[in-house]
């Protein structure tokens, strides 16, 4: 189980820093919402360090994404820091993420893979976003919605696959599977809990989320593991 869960942090670490990446970039953001971006950057560094115990090349992304902390200030700054750098990082992660997908036992794995890259990094972005207090309100809202589109193609590659595997087999799946499924589920709900409630978002709200989304890709990893 801890393998399969170091294995989904990679697309999700991915598909956060793709986009936290386009926020410092593009997004219209003031010097202390820069400088508070850039302070949550360790916690991307320190997950890729865990999914270093299992392939020890992430290690090239700890030191990238730590190279690029070391050069900007966590204080209000308009300073946008080495972005070659970041984008070095978000390259060999993609790599990384890459690699994955092509040691994935089969076709519905490997797309499985990148939909957590889109469904877990947006979370996880989001969750980053509104530690560091972002103002960009329509992140709240988009980031959602892609994780909602995303859980469908999730879905979508875990009944083909249940499909073709045998029957005795998919007995002693199907419990597990209808947990997982109940676990995305709740976590879409809680995700999208302050837009249905018209409600400020908060980080209890998806920090819960986050992790009721880890366990059931974790569940679902597993499962193309048998």
């Amino acid at each position: 189980m801890l393998y399969s869960l170091l294995s989904v942090f990679a697309p999700m670490l991915l598909g956060a820093q793709i986009i936290l990446t386009l926020v410092l970039v593009k997004g219209e953001i003031c010097p202390g919402q820069r400088g508070r971006i850039h302070k949550v950057l360790p916690a991307i560094a320190v997950l890729w360090l865990a999914v270093a115990s299992v392939k020890i090349e992430a290690f090239m992304i700890v030191a990238a994404v730590f190279y690029f902390y070391s050069q900007v200030q966590t204080k209000k700054t308009r300073d946008e820091g080495p972005l070659w750098v970041l984008y070095l990082a978000n390259g060999l992660s993609i790599a990384y993420v890459a690699i994955l997908m092509g040691e994935a036992p089969s076709w519905p794995a490997a797309l499985s893979i990148l939909a957590m890259v889109a469904m877990l990094g947006a979370m996880f972005a989001h969750l980053l976003l509104t530690i560091a207090r972002t103002r960009l309100q329509a992140f709240h809202r988009i980031l959602p919605v892609v994780g909602i589109l995303s859980a469908m193609l999730t879905t979508l590659c875990v009944v083909p696959y249940a499909y073709r595997v045998d029957a005795e087999v998919l007995a002693t799946l199907t419990q597990p599977l209808l947990i997982s499924f109940a676990l995305m589920v709740t976590a879409i709900i809680v995700w999208c809990w302050h837009i249905m409630m018209s409600k400020p978002v908060s980080k209890v709200q998806l920090t819960v989320a986050q992790l009721l989304m880890l366990v059931a890709a974790t569940g679902f990893h597993g499962l193309y593991l048998m």
